[in-house]
């Protein structure tokens, strides 16, 4: 049976986002990447947060097409939003909290590109929201 490609763009989504490798596939240097991921939200709350964003990405009514692009680049930034953190790469709470704010930046430039109007705001709206999260939990809302 052939999954509607919506239905596999969310689970491509949410395995990227969620960045869970199995550790028998990976390469040595994927194996330490591993090692020093550092993750801020427990598998429960990443599955809540993964179910929320894609009921907001419905309501803009995107085609396939459209849906498959958006997907893409939010997948890209993510991944490198989320590994800021990683025990190896020696960057202090303010200078992840800028290179975050920096990749924040680019991608909304580029999905602004990409959406209309309504749909950009929803994209906003939504991914601020996922935003306010991270830094209360980083605290970085407390500054």
């Amino acid at each position: 049976m052939k999954m509607p490609l919506n239905n596999f763009v969310f689970y491509s989504f949410v395995v990227l986002f969620s960045c869970s490798l199995s550790a028998q596939t990976l390469t040595a240097k994927q194996k330490e990447r591993e090692k020093n991921k550092v993750e801020i939200y427990s598998a429960e709350e990443r599955d809540n947060l993964q179910r929320y964003y894609h009921e907001e990405v419905k309501k803009m009514n995107l085609s396939e097409k459209e849906e498959s692009n958006y997907y893409e680049t939010l997948v890209s930034y993510t991944y490198d939003m989320a590994r800021l953190n990683d025990k190896d790469k020696g960057l202090n709470s303010e200078e992840i909290k800028t290179k975050l704010d920096g990749l924040v930046t680019k991608m909304n430039s580029e999905m602004k590109s990409m959406l209309s109007t309504e749909q950009y705001i929803i994209h906003l709206e939504t991914f601020n929201k996922v935003l306010t999260s991270i830094y209360h939990k980083q605290n970085w809302d407390k500054n």
